[in-house]
């Protein structure tokens, strides 16, 4: 049964991976009282990732600088598999979108939105998969990326939070 989530308008996905068109589509949300760039900070600092999110594991940035960047090519472990994405939108402040590979000819992509609040900001993070692992096991995949999404956002708002 497909999700009732609805993927937020103003994320642009790269054309292969829209979530009109993926298997699998997973949205978390979370209020964030920090300023949108200590919340970026953290996010495009993602060798420090396995640091405070536990799903993330052996993360190193194979070409673009030491932090993320429109340009950046990077490697991480995240629920048991590797991944090496490629940038396709960076809006500083504002907008992350990767997409990568994945295990069985699988592919996805993921989404961060990051909108400025009275108190803070809004972050969204989305994740939409294709490919046959995906189709055969589409619930439980969006219970774990939901699941683990939700643990990561979490993770970053209550850093996000010390950092303030």
């Amino acid at each position: 049964m497909r999700s009732a989530q609805v993927p937020d308008p103003r994320i642009i996905w790269p054309s292969d991976h829209s979530p009109s068109s993926a298997f699998v589509f997973a949205q978390n949300t979370i209020e964030i009282t920090a300023a949108p760039d200590v919340v970026w900070s953290l996010l495009i600092d993602c060798v420090k990732w396995p640091l405070w999110y536990k799903h993330c594991s052996d993360v190193s940035i194979l070409s673009g600088g030491a932090l993320l960047s429109a340009n950046s090519k990077f490697r991480f472990k995240t629920l048991r598999f590797y991944f090496e994405p490629d940038i396709g939108t960076f809006e500083p402040s504002r907008v992350l979108v990767w997409s990568a590979k994945g295990p069985a000819g699988s592919s996805g992509a993921h989404a961060w939105h990051i909108e400025p609040t009275p108190a803070g900001c809004r972050v969204i993070t989305e994740e939409a998969q294709k490919g046959l692992l995906p189709f055969f096991v589409q619930s439980y995949t969006r219970r774990v990326l939901l699941k683990s999404h939700h643990e990561w956002l979490r993770a970053l708002k209550e850093l996000a939070e010390a950092t303030q």
